[in-house]
């Protein structure tokens, strides 16, 4: 496996053109917050704010909506439910991505939410949160399969227990088996994971946790799962996994290739992480100042570049 560090994702920047305009810059749509948790929303939002994108549009419960009124005015809201209403038009000049499930709860509600995105979005799409939960029906494993197929990449972002969620639902060796297989080619189980869940779905799965691993479902072998080793305890707050969805998304808008968008995302988040828990103490960082400090990680890679 190889491990992303900084001289990687410093290479893996996007580089701005002198005739950038809002719309070549890339367009974010996140569709994101629902009443009980609308907070997450914001946060995914403040996050892909700040991670490059040229256009915001966020898709949101009027909760949330309000409060991007307030902290991110820069976005453009429309109501969560209008998504499949509106054309998501997309091109090498003018690209595109969107991120569904920050906030949502996992209801029937919420998978038809995801599959309104899955079936309207011409473009990469990255699912998250509650989200996440749509993929234990088989609607949605069948139009993330015909995504995959279509040349649309997808990408889920689990943490443990969601993939042992999702694990559970495919037929694979047991966690036993995996552990004894893992342990014979010399990776933790959660690389393995990653890649089962990638292939099963054919989708690039992030597995979160202390160590990342990223595994896209075109990959054969565990030796061409990513990892990232650089994680701080201080991320070991609710929501920052939002945050983290909210930079793959931007990233992803920018025409990024989408592993590598995962891989540079997961990295800045986690160099965010240490930035906000080097200035007020890793026990309390919260998931506002890690978003906060995404520019400044960003500001630290491109001077890397320069060097």
């Amino acid at each position: 496996m190889k491990t992303i560090d900084a001289n990687m994702a410093a290479a893996l920047l996007p580089l701005l053109a002198t005739d950038d305009n809002k719309y070549t810059r890339g367009v974010c749509e996140l569709v994101v917050g629902e009443p009980m948790y609308a907070g997450a929303g914001v946060l995914a939002t403040m996050a892909a704010s700040r991670s490059g994108a040229g256009y915001i549009e966020v898709y949101a419960c009027a909760e949330t909506a309000a409060a991007l009124r307030v902290v991110q005015p820069s976005c453009v809201c429309w109501p969560l439910e209008t998504y499949a209403e509106c054309i998501h038009p997309t091109s090498s000049r003018h690209p595109r991505a969107a991120v569904v499930g920050c906030g949502f709860g996992g209801c029937e509600a919420s998978v038809a939410r995801v599959m309104d995105v899955l079936e309207n979005a011409y473009q990469p799409v990255l699912i998250d949160g509650g989200g996440i939960s749509a993929l234990s029906t088989e609607e949605c494993k069948a139009q993330v399969k015909s995504r995959f197929v279509a040349g649309y990449p997808t990408v889920v972002t689990p943490h443990g227990g969601e993939a042992a969620r999702i694990i559970a639902s495919l037929d694979v060796p047991s966690s036993e088996q995996r552990a004894e297989q893992a342990k014979a080619l010399g990776v933790p189980v959660a690389a393995l994971d990653a890649l089962l869940i990638a292939r099963a779905f054919g989708v690039v799965c992030v597995l979160k946790g202390p160590n990342t691993y990223i595994a896209d479902g075109d990959e054969e072998t565990v030796a061409d799962v990513l990892q990232l080793t650089c994680g701080t305890p201080a991320l070991a707050k609710a929501g920052t996994g939002d945050v983290l969805a909210g930079v793959i998304g931007s990233l992803m808008a920018q025409d990024v290739a989408v592993k590598d968008a995962c891989a540079l995302g997961v990295f800045l988040h986690a160099k965010a992480g240490a930035l906000a828990a080097k200035e007020f103490s890793p026990l309390c960082v919260t998931a506002e100042e890690v978003a906060k400090h995404i520019p400044y990680a960003i500001r630290a890679l491109e001077k890397k570049r320069k060097l």
